[in-house]
Parts: C-alpha cells; structure tokens; sequence
C-alpha cells in the first residue's frame, strides 16, 4: 500500500465530505458580501494576535480579549456569519481528530509540556 496513494484518497473523501462542502458554499456566501467580509477579516485579524500572543506567553492586555469577545458576540447575531463559523469549527475539528489518528498511529507525541 503506497502512502501517498492512501493520502490522495483522504484528500478527495475530505473534499467530498459535508463538512466540506458546507464549510465551502458558506465561506462563497460570506466573500460575497463586501461588509460580512471586512467584519470577518478584522475579527480573524485580533484573533490571530492574541492568541499568538498567548502562544508566545505573553500577557494579553485584557481588553483586548474583551473586545475579541464582544466582536463574536456581534458577529454571532448574523446568521451567515455564524452559519459559516459553526461550520469552520466542524471542519477545523474534523481534521483535528484525523491528525490526531495519525499521530496516535505513528506515536507521534506532539505535547511537549507534558512529563512522561
């Protein structure tokens, strides 16, 4: 069994997958509105920030995470907006349990915090 054969085919059930194609019609939906676009950007934006703030272990000025937190909230209350967030997450968890088989089945152990 080739591995990258076996790869190609988790990659064609994965775009063929309904997580996908939903994820896929609702970002279409979203880049097809200019103003949802720019919330969406700017969101995503702060977001990259402070969570690779937090990554990095730096402290995150609080009001920052607060106005993260009212920005989803507003964001929250459009319903495409949240259609296509729910569907990210299903997506973005979805291929989380699949690396997480992978590495299970290879004994990848990716937590570096942790003591054996």
């Amino acid at each position: 069994m080739n591995v990258y054969n076996c790869a190609h085919q988790l990659a064609k059930a994965l775009k063929e997958s309904d997580e996908y194609i939903v994820y896929k019609n609702l970002e279409t939906k979203v880049k097809a509105n200019p103003e949802v676009k720019v919330m969406m950007d700017d969101f995503r934006r702060r977001q990259f920030e402070v969570q690779s703030a937090q990554m990095m272990g730096q402290q995150v000025d609080e009001s920052k995470i607060v106005r993260l937190q009212e920005l989803h909230t507003i964001l929250m209350k459009d319903g495409i907006i949240s259609e296509f967030m729910q569907a990210e997450y299903r997506l973005t968890q979805m291929m989380a349990d699949i690396y997480k088989i992978l590495g299970e089945a290879v004994e990848l152990d990716f937590d570096l915090n942790r003591e054996d």
